[in-house]
């Protein structure tokens, strides 16, 4: 579909083979401290040959290196793609007045359609009301209730309202620019940039093609809101995206696309240094090149047309027995492995003034799994977590989460970058109606024998963990504790009252070897209790007096 705000220049290439070509945004994806800006247009030839483009005033940030084109459609070939400074000249006093001449009239005249849409909507109103008597059979005598022409009056009135809304959209163009080009008044030499396409026609017609480049002074980052059940039997999270923009042009009736990818970080891994003792060597830094940024493939899906249940109008017989539904738009998500593309479900307006713009993106699927987090020696809290894994299908962006439970706002977390099947924990806070203590049940030494010269230092705990009769229901504790671990064959540690079993996975067991990490899981229903035994004897020689610490 070719943007309403496209005009056509219609020129014989002997008399102006350069053509300045109104350019509108038609396309914005943004990254993470640049976008990248697609601008459509379109030139007509009456005979073959080159032709000259000039699109412009263009943004004085535009990358000038990434300035390129694409042919959309017709028999032309490019031959050449440039952005270059241009210092505009300042305006004399009647070309002043004749700019804001020409700017009261279309002003004006964009005020008058206003009329025209009143027009169509009320004329929209009684065909409406004439459909709704047709199909309730509540017609008056005299009204024609013929159902193929009260079609064709509503094809009608659609094609009218799209003539109106081309017309207004051509308007507000001419208008901006008029506004850009007087600036300050005409009054200053002003300094801005201006593209040019080299075109050459093997045959006369229309061609239709695309300008992008890369500018900075514009990013979007994800937030989360996180919304936990009371119980914790379910948790929905909306992605939404805090877009600002500060490019100096405004993105006008754009279509806008977020992007995942990550341009600014370069292409190339950083190089290895060499690293020597004793030898003053200044490491390299990380040398991403600025240059290997590369556009990525336009996504180039339309919104729905907002007619769609208008165009169903032909169909009056159905009016009597189905209600329309119409779905609301949605984002279209393109998953491309490294990066993602999430589209916007409409066009957009977004100034270039720096403000934080808020788009919902959508909900994201997630299964939970709530717990109960205790480390007794530390801590007599008993801290609330759920592990969420994600289950849709495109990823989840790192990002700050707002959580809430239930009504009841609780705090900011992170999420980290999420694939489908990824799982997280987030912690929403301490859980009152679980009760821990701990204590030292063991503490004693014991001496050589007259035959050995080993002494034993045996020690025992016991935490007591204990679910309040008032709680909402069953929940699944995890309680973690650490034995020393030893760094010297003169000392030997043996886990001891390990009461009930810790957890043994292989992942149980790494962690036990590598952190002297324990785990146990149990399960607590309302007004239960559990006690859980831990200790460890260390042998050594009577001469040592081992040493505990913490790393």
């Amino acid at each position: 579909m070719i943007s309403s705000l496209l005009l056509l220049a219609v020129l014989p290439l002997q008399d102006s083979p350069i053509v300045e070509a109104a350019a509108p945004i038609e396309r914005v994806t943004v990254y993470d401290g640049q976008a990248l800006v697609e601008r459509q247009f379109s030139v007509t030839a009456t005979e073959p040959g080159a032709i000259s483009i000039k699109i412009g005033p263009l943004p004085l940030g535009l990358d000038s290196s990434s300035f390129q084109t694409k042919l959309i459609s017709g028999k032309v070939v490019v031959q050449g793609v440039e952005a270059r400074t241009v210092t505009g000249t300042a305006l004399d006093n009647s070309q002043r007045d004749g700019i804001r001449a020409e700017l009261i009239s279309l002003r004006a005249e964009l005020r008058a359609k206003a009329h025209d849409r009143v027009a169509i909507t009320a004329e929209r109103a009684m065909l409406d009301a004439l459909i709704k008597s047709i199909a309730n059979g509540h017609t008056q005598a005299g009204v024609v209730a013929d159902l193929k022409s009260v079609g064709e009056t509503a094809s009608a009135l659609d094609q009218r309202l799209a003539v109106y809304e081309k017309q207004v959209e051509d308007l507000k163009q001419k208008i901006s620019a008029l506004d850009l080009r007087l600036g300050d008044g005409g009054r200053r030499l002003h300094r801005y940039k201006e593209g040019n396409v080299m075109v050459w026609f093997e045959k006369p017609g229309t061609a239709i093609l695309t300008a992008s480049y890369l500018i900075g002074g514009a990013s979007w980052r994800p937030t989360y809101d996180v919304r936990v059940a009371p119980d914790l039997t379910g948790i929905t999270v909306g992605l939404v995206a805090h877009l600002t923009q500060k490019t100096g042009e405004d993105w006008t009736d754009a279509v806008i696309a977020l992007s995942t990818s990550t341009p600014s970080i370069g292409l190339d891994p950083p190089t290895l240094p060499v690293r020597v003792f004793n030898v003053r060597h200044q490491a390299p830094s990380a040398g991403w090149n600025s240059d290997a940024v590369t556009a990525l493939g336009y996504l180039r899906e339309e919104a729905e047309a907002d007619a769609s249940d208008e165009r169903g109008r032909a169909d009056l017989g159905l009016v009597s027995k189905k209600i329309a539904y119409k779905a609301a738009p949605s984002v279209q998500v393109e998953d491309l492995g490294l990066t993602a593309l999430f589209l916007l479900p409409t066009r957009k307006t977004i100034v270039s003034d720096g403000e934080s713009h808020r788009f919902r993106i959508r909900e994201i699927p997630l299964d939970v799994e709530p717990e109960r987090y205790v480390i007794p020696t530390l801590s007599d809290k008993a801290f609330l977590q759920a592990e969420v894994s994600l289950t849709g299908d495109a990823p989840m962006l790192p990002g700050v989460a707002k959580i809430f439970l239930g009504p009841d706002y609780l705090g900011e977390s992170q999420f980290p970058v999420l694939r489908p099947g990824d799982s997280t924990t987030i912690n929403l806070g301490v859980d009152p109606n679980l009760s821990i203590t701990w204590e030292t049940v063991v503490d004693k030494r014991d001496e050589p024998g007259l035959l050995s010269s080993t002494a034993t230092l045996t020690r025992v705990y016991r935490a007591s963990l204990k679910l309040s009769a008032n709680a909402p229901g069953e929940i699944l504790v995890v309680m973690e504790e650490a034995l020393p671990l030893v760094r010297s064959s003169n000392l030997t540690l043996v886990p001891v009252e390990m009461r009930p079993a810790p957890e043994n996975s292989e992942g149980a067991l790494k962690l036990q070897e590598e952190k002297g990490l324990y785990q146990w899981r149990i399960n607590l229903a309302p007004g239960q209790a559990q006690n859980i035994y831990w200790g460890y004897e260390l042998e050594f020689d009577e001469d040592y007096n081992p040493l505990l610490r913490e790393e």
